[in-house]
């Protein structure tokens, strides 16, 4: 009996952050269903709603913090530690990996929604006014100004601000506006880091200064990362809990019902076949001991619907089961970024739903553009809460839908985006353990680096409490 209990309270120890996430899952839920059902017409700007969001704020807030100093030091210290064939080959199968499950996933979605056709039933009926002040400003974005709007986002004209500013494409008249916003401009983020690490890699002991002080700095947030973390727990309940209060899936009519079990029905295939397949295939490890590695970073990401804020837990989750730093620190945030299976799956059925909702058949050609297009759109979509339906205007505008529309899917976009996140981090974890095995760890061992090698040991020796934390 009590090495039983032993094992038990180990398992409990390894597994807490896990334990105490879903648990805050669940809690949230139940309490909004209360709050609901108590008071029915809670709204947006009422107090207990507003008290309700302070702890879930501050939960992003942390996580916001680390996010920028974790993606840029992981990236420059994983690429610096490559070798230059190493890294051609490892960026080379990253690319073609993220393609490809984009592609598989946008082909799954049009297949599904064109079997099970949610917009096809009529019981429910358009309502007459629609909110259009979501999408107004973009309903006449084309594929070209996203693409441009791509470009203008990698190549950033300021290295300053691009921690807090990026530039889009807006019809606020009647012609095209660059416009500037706040955000984190995480593509040119990127760009700049890869371009950093790649140079530091070539001059490794000029360079070693420089790569200290990332290496420091990143030790650094692994720690303020470790403190958020354990806090996520009564964030996440507190975000699910004010975001149920105030919205109600249970009296929608039948299209936005089939419509739920169109997209979740496609990212359940992609979350518990697809992907499994190709780590199992590739790698030949266990799924079911690989997801449950991922079990905290996957709680978080159905909390926050961030794939970008989220970004610290799924590197460290990754690194637990079992995938090699270097790997993780240039993948994940890449993928984070652009690798947004979950996404492209829900705006490829999101367009076909609209067309056959308003009696539109689309054509072969038009269905084609629609799954080349979703995956653009995908690519580009920001790793925030509902970026997706930015990027959908472009998709429905490829084929000449109505934008008008979209409202018909956003009170109930909260609900699906968390889903369509945590598919998303998967996705990039599973990305890990398959370049991984296909590029190899790509380290420099036994390569005089001055120093470097060691140095990231202790990294690594630091990082063990954290790895503790994420549990097994």
């Amino acid at each position: 009996m009590a090495p039983m209990l032993t094992r038990v309270c180990r398992v409990i120890r390894n597994n807490l952050l896990s334990i105490l996430t879903i648990a805050g899952v669940i809690l949230g839920l139940i309490g909004g269903a209360v709050n609901k059902s108590k008071y029915p017409d809670l709204e947006e700007d009422d107090n207990l709603v507003k008290g309700l969001r302070i702890p879930g704020d501050l939960l992003l807030r942390g996580l916001n913090i680390v996010v920028l100093p974790l993606v840029v030091t992981s990236l420059i210290i994983g690429l610096s530690g490559n070798k230059r064939t190493a890294f051609n080959r490892q960026a080379g199968i990253t690319a073609l990996y993220y393609l490809s499950t984009t592609l598989i996933a946008v082909t799954l979605g049009l297949i599904l929604v064109s079997v099970i056709l949610p917009g096809v039933s009529k019981s429910g009926r358009v309502p007459d006014e629609l909110d259009q002040d979501t999408v107004k400003e973009n309903s006449n974005a084309t594929v070209l100004d996203v693409i441009v709007d791509m470009i203008k986002n990698i190549v950033p004209d300021n290295m300053v601000s691009m921690a807090f500013q990026k530039t889009r494409t807006i019809y606020p008249g009647t012609g095209p506006e660059a416009e500037v916003y706040q955000g984190i401009n995480m593509l040119g983020v990127i760009t700049v880091s890869i371009i950093f690490g790649v140079i530091a890699m070539a001059n490794r002991e000029e360079c070693q200064p420089f790569l200290n002080f990332c290496l420091s700095l990143n030790l650094i947030i692994n720690k303020l990362t470790k403190l958020v973390l354990w806090y996520s727990p009564i964030g996440i309940m507190f975000i699910i809990l004010a975001e149920y209060s105030v919205s109600d899936i249970s009296g929608y009519a039948s299209q936005i019902g089939m419509y739920i079990v169109t997209v979740l029905v496609g990212l359940a295939i992609h979350f518990l076949i697809i992907l499994p397949a190709i780590l199992w295939s590739t790698t030949q490890r266990n799924p079911f001991t690989f997801y449950r590695s991922l079990l905290p970073a996957m709680a978080t990401a159905f909390g926050t619907a961030s794939s970008t804020v989220t970004i610290p837990l799924t590197m460290k989750c990754t690194k637990k089961a079992g995938v090699s730093n270097d790997i993780v620190d240039f993948v994940i945030p890449v993928g984070a970024t652009i690798n947004m299976d979950g996404t492209a799956l829900y705006e490829a059925v999101a367009c076909l739903f609209i067309a056959q909702l308003n009696e539109v058949q689309l054509s072969n050609p038009q269905i084609v553009i629609t799954g080349l297009t979703a995956t653009v759109a995908a690519i580009g979509a920001a790793g925030i809460p509902s970026a997706g339906l930015v990027t959908l205007v472009m998709v429905l505008n490829a084929v000449d839908l109505d934008t008008r529309h979209i409202a018909l899917i956003l009170t109930i976009d909260w609900f699906l985006d968390r889903f369509r996140t945590m598919t998303n981090i998967v996705g990039d974890a599973v990305g890990c353990a398959v370049i991984e095995r296909l590029a190899g760890s790509s380290i420099d061992d036994g390569v005089d680096n001055g120093g470097f090698t060691e140095l990231k040991t202790v990294e690594e020796a630091e990082e063990k409490d954290m790895d503790n934390a994420v549990g097994a």
